[in-house]
């Protein structure tokens, strides 16, 4: 499960967020267009080494190496900015329709691909252009599926056609975000044992 940050940084989201890192499987994106170089160091800080090769970043990227993050997302409009592929870099970007991620390289380990469903930390987003559960062809990268993700809905995207699950809205909205992000952990936990037992 991929839990994607505020754009503002706070305590609070950093203790939530280490707190989420103690679960197994759980990926953090470092999405924060408006931090500067300097407080992102500070920030990235504020994670234990253990912690960090499972913190995913969207800007920053030299910074980012220096600080033991290997993983790099790249929007969709900065992918021919690509650093060189070295060992142990880890590279993904966002896709807004199956024929975007079908048409990705190997350059790139995973994708979001969405929205899936109407945005919740966008309101009006995804309302009129949500993505088909069918179309993949692409199956060297994971697809991790993305908009208005939440416990009510996750159970919709188990089966093939997406790996993971990326979640925003539904956790910093809520009330308890480590009670809401539990819950959705658990479904997934189960929707996969679900589709490995259907492929057996």
């Amino acid at each position: 499960m991929r839990v994607i940050t505020l754009n503002e940084s706070s305590k609070e989201e950093v203790r939530t967020l280490r707190k989420l890192l103690e679960w197994p499987g759980i990926y953090v994106h470092i999405r924060k267009p408006l931090i500067t170089e300097v407080a992102f160091g500070r920030y990235l800080s504020q994670f234990s080494e253990a912690d960090r090769p499972r913190l995913i970043t969207h800007q920053h990227y030299a910074i980012a190496l220096d600080n033991g993050v290997a993983h790099m997302h790249l929007p969709a409009h900065a992918r021919a900015g690509l650093p060189a592929a070295s060992p142990g870099v880890y590279a993904s970007t966002s896709t807004h329709g199956w024929d975007e991620f079908n048409q990705l390289g190997t350059a790139f380990r995973s994708a979001f691909i969405g929205p899936v469903f109407p945005s919740i930390s966008k309101p009006g987003y995804g309302t009129h252009q949500q993505l088909a559960f069918t179309g993949r062809t692409n199956f060297a990268m994971q697809a991790i599926a993305l908009g208005g993700i939440s416990a009510e809905n996750i159970g919709a995207l188990s089966g093939a056609h997406f790996d993971d699950v990326a979640l925003c809205g539904a956790i910093w909205q809520a009330r308890d975000p480590l009670q809401e992000a539990a819950r959705c952990y658990q479904l997934l936990q189960v929707n996969h044992r679900s589709s490995k037992h259907d492929i057996q």
